[in-house]
């Protein structure tokens, strides 16, 4: 569905101008140029509230303004990247401070090398017009919108536009960026870019990503609200056969991690493999593995499930009862009161009762110790 929006000015939320004007008057005081960039401007552009990520570009060292946002936001500003990017993390805000830079490609698919350049260098290497604007920073707010490359009249005209033929030959990682902006905005291909997209496919260039950046753009890709629709682009193109070829669409959850376990989980005897091919944060790798392992025996787990892991199961199983991810009921001591000895039975009855209480047969207990005196009469 095609969009229209309003541009009056860009709208920048009070609370975000309560960081902006003092890093702005101290860029002025020490004449460096201060500019908000990328998808910040976009979204003001756009007049969306909870904007939480700022990119700021100087023509000069931002170390100072760095520090100084630190300061303001009780966080420290650290390196982040290996391009001389310094991030501060607040509360609710993450600030993104970078010298103008533009970029070479020394093979497809492969990390750039930068040099320090012009703001509209800065802009060009970017990946697409509406992500490729900037406004200037000044103690009243912001000044003048800077864009070189047409992004403004893309946005009005629901067009996503990369900025030069060779966009995602240099950086295949942008097709998944163009499928979460497509399905996000309602916009559609600018002429020609499909072509491109598949060009970056059939010369095997995008087969060059590593795994971790395939990784860091499904994991972006699943924050997004409605996931699915951009999973569904991807496939179309063919891309999706990066993350797996047996990857789903359909994915069930609200956050990143429940959406991740979700398409683990419904990727069946595949699942395992998926799982050790991503590499992702060692503690979310641990619950949905211990997801996968529950949800593969279908039974009640026989000690607690790590935080995080019953919630990706049930979210996967929408019709299960709470009970069946509770840990057994029934417990070796229970089995030994009734006069069984540890042995083959043992372990066969603590099976079969952990089955029972996934199927919502037993549910408390009481319900166990009725079920084993019955199995034991």
């Amino acid at each position: 569905m095609r969009r229209k929006y309003p541009f009056p000015h860009l709208r920048i939320p009070p609370k975000t101008l309560a960081v902006l004007r003092p890093l702005a008057e101290a860029a002025q005081r020490h004449r460096l140029p201060l500019y908000a960039v990328g998808g910040c401007v976009r979204d003001w552009l756009l007049g969306r509230k909870e904007v939480a990520d700022l990119d700021l570009v100087t023509e000069g060292d931002p170390t100072r303004l760095a520090r100084l946002a630190g300061r303001m936001l009780a966080a420290r500003a650290e390196a982040f990247g290996g391009f001389g990017t310094l991030r501060v993390k607040g509360e609710g805000l993450r600030v993104d401070f970078a010298a103008a830079r533009e970029e070479d490609y020394p093979e497809p698919a492969s990390l750039p090398k930068v040099r320090p350049a012009s703001l509209e260098r800065d802009l060009f290497r970017r990946d697409f017009t509406i992500n490729a604007m900037a406004a200037r920073l000044e103690p009243q707010g912001a000044g003048a919108l800077v864009d070189p490359y047409g992004g403004l009249r893309d946005l009005i005209s629901g067009i996503l536009r990369v900025l030069h033929p060779a966009s995602f030959r240099d950086d295949p990682t942008r097709v998944f960026r163009a499928a979460r902006f497509l399905c996000r905005f309602g916009l559609r291909p600018a002429a020609g870019l499909g072509a491109m997209v598949r060009e970056s496919l059939t010369s095997r260039i995008a087969g060059r990503l590593s795994r971790h950046r395939i990784a860091s753009e499904l994991l972006r890709l699943l924050a997004e609200d409605d996931p699915s629709a951009p999973l569904r682009r991807l496939k179309a193109w063919g891309y999706l056969d990066l993350v797996h070829p047996d990857m789903p669409t359909r994915v069930r959850g609200v956050t990143v991690e429940d959406r991740l376990g979700s398409l683990t989980l419904a990727m069946g005897g595949k699942s395992e493999e998926f799982l050790r091919s991503l590499p992702v944060e060692h503690g979310l790798a641990r619950r949905i593995g211990a997801a996968l392992h529950i949800a593969r025996r279908k039974a009640a787990p026989r000690t607690p499930l790590p935080p995080g892991a019953a919630r990706i199961v049930s979210r996967a199983f929408p019709g299960l009862p709470k009970s069946a991810l509770k840990p057994l009921f029934l417990d070796g001591g229970d089995l030994q009161s009734a006069g069984l000895k540890p042995g083959p039975e043992f372990c066969s009855l603590l099976d079969a009762a952990a089955r029972e209480q996934w199927a919502g047969r037993i549910r408390s207990r009481r319900d166990a110790r009725s079920w084993l005196k019955k199995r034991l009469k």
